[in-house]
């Protein structure tokens, strides 16, 4: 005869339900152990090598005007924004044949009548402003034409007319 041993287990479902993980809740931000931190300390590294990589010449430099530039058949045209800055600030030259450079000066003028309120804010660029653009193939820098209206500096580069005549080279 058999005995029946009765187990001092629990049911089966019982088990089956302690074992599954417990729900999760969503977190709204990412957490990592010592997360924090190490986001710090890459922000601050990211930030030295930016340092790092400028040169001289362009960690003194103000501010750096923004420039549309546009392609067509005969030449180049270019489009800035130099908002407050007079015909007179501005310098163009041509290094060479290929490379435009943009030089200039600006400043604003603060009121400082009386001592009613302060500054929260300065948010626009001063001081001196440099850009230099490069161009595939030499252009005719007789021809360059720039005007500054409403605070746009347009500029029109036309192309080099390159003489497309052949040469035969003897072979001796």
């Amino acid at each position: 005869m058999l005995k029946l041993v009765q187990s001092r287990l629990p049911p089966r479902s019982y088990l089956a339900y302690k074992t599954l993980p417990k729900p999760r809740t969503m977190s709204l931000m990412h957490r990592r152990p010592g997360g924090g931190f190490l986001s710090f300390m890459r922000a601050l590294d990211d930030f030295d090598n930016s340092l790092a990589t400028r040169s001289l010449d362009s960690q003194f430099t103000a501010h750096s005007p923004r420039f549309d530039i546009r392609e067509t058949k005969d030449g180049y045209h270019l489009d800035g924004e130099l908002p407050g800055v007079e015909k007179k600030d501005i310098d163009i030259e041509f290094p060479d044949q290929t490379t435009l450079n943009i030089k200039g000066h600006t400043e604003k003028s603060t009121s400082t009548e009386g001592d009613e309120g302060s500054w929260w804010c300065m948010e626009r660029s001063t001081g001196d402003f440099r850009r230099s653009f490069s161009f595939p193939a030499p252009v005719d820098q007789d021809h360059v034409e720039a005007t500054l209206k409403n605070g746009v500096l347009s500029i029109d580069v036309p192309k080099a007319q390159v003489a497309a005549t052949g040469k035969r080279i003897d072979v001796k």
